[in-house]
């Protein structure tokens, strides 16, 4: 059992990691799209 259970332990891809590194991605992505549209709001363009 401990051999099954660390050999699935070293399976990262798996749906649920593959769907938080989307929502990781989607929300890094809108944290840069926000600090560059603050940046532009700064400067006045």
């Amino acid at each position: 059992m401990n051999d099954f259970a660390d050999s699935e332990n070293k399976k990262f891809i798996t749906p649920k990691s593959i769907i938080w590194f989307l929502i990781a991605m989607v929300f890094m992505a809108g944290y840069y799209f926000l600090i560059n549209v603050g940046l532009m709001k700064v400067k006045g363009t």
